[in-house]
């Protein structure tokens, strides 16, 4: 099979995360399921979890899952990127760029609803794939399991919300700004292309290289191809709470 037809799959097949992936993955699951030390799970919770976890490789452009399918299973990113997106009227809209770490796909299981969102992989990713029956049986028997996982979601919906709050209140300045100091985390630079960045905000890319341009004449930033380095972050989160600025204009509708 060539490399290409490869890509044209939409995934490849389950492999049980038996063996030698309890110890490879173990403490870094439960990591992953509540960022900092809140509700440590024991060895037995890590070791029962792992058991019923399955890796999957995805090629890079192919999906995870499709808008619209049963939501069967939760999806913990463990490397490359998975853009969630899906279509508004005749416009493609990213809402989320998963990087390692993050998890996806438990909300609607847990409601029962399809999945609401595409999921594709931007390049070549791993997975570690949850059953929802297996996570029903580990949430109800596993006491320490159920308050990791749910302290990981209330996380991840105050993150969305933040988010949220972000596009609503605010100029493009604004929302640039957080959007920058949120994909940096801990580092001091950002490796993102402006399109990518205008996809993220659901604007356009001529708009992002504006404001770039202005947080960069302002000294917080310094731009440059496919990285961002912030220089004073103390600057770039004022501008994100809108306490200072280079213009705040606000979002035209010619960028939607």
């Amino acid at each position: 099979m060539t490399n290409q037809t490869t890509r044209a799959a939409v995934a490849v097949a389950d492999v049980p995360a038996r063996g030698p992936l309890l110890q490879r993955y173990g403490s870094w699951v439960a990591c992953c399921l509540s960022r900092g030390r809140r509700a440590p799970l024991s060895s037995g919770d890590v070791m029962e979890l792992i058991d019923e976890l399955c890796e999957r490789r995805v090629a890079g452009g192919t999906y995870v899952f499709r808008q619209g399918e049963p939501a069967a299973k939760v999806h913990i990113v463990r490397s490359g990127r998975i853009e969630l997106s899906r279509t508004v009227g005749r416009r493609h809209v990213t809402l989320q760029e998963l990087r390692p770490g993050d998890v996806f796909g438990d909300v609607p299981a847990f409601l029962g609803e399809p999945e609401p969102f595409d999921a594709r992989a931007i390049d070549d990713a791993v997975i570690l794939s949850l059953d929802m029956a297996a996570l029903h049986a580990l949430l109800t028997t596993r006491p320490l399991v159920a308050q990791r996982w749910f302290v990981s979601l209330a996380e991840r919906m105050a993150a969305m919300q933040q988010r949220l709050i972000g596009l609503l209140a605010g100029g493009l300045e604004a929302q640039l700004s957080a959007l920058l100091l949120r994909e940096a985390g801990t580092e001091s630079s950002v490796s993102i292309t402006q399109a990518r960045l205008a996809d993220l905000l659901g604007v356009q890319r001529s708009s992002v290289q504006r404001v770039l341009k202005q947080l960069e004449h302002a000294g917080v930033i310094e731009s440059r191809y496919r990285r961002i380095t912030i220089l004073d972050e103390a600057g770039l989160a004022a501008m994100a709470d809108g306490e200072a600025g280079v213009g705040h204009e606000p979002r035209q509708e010619s960028d939607q």
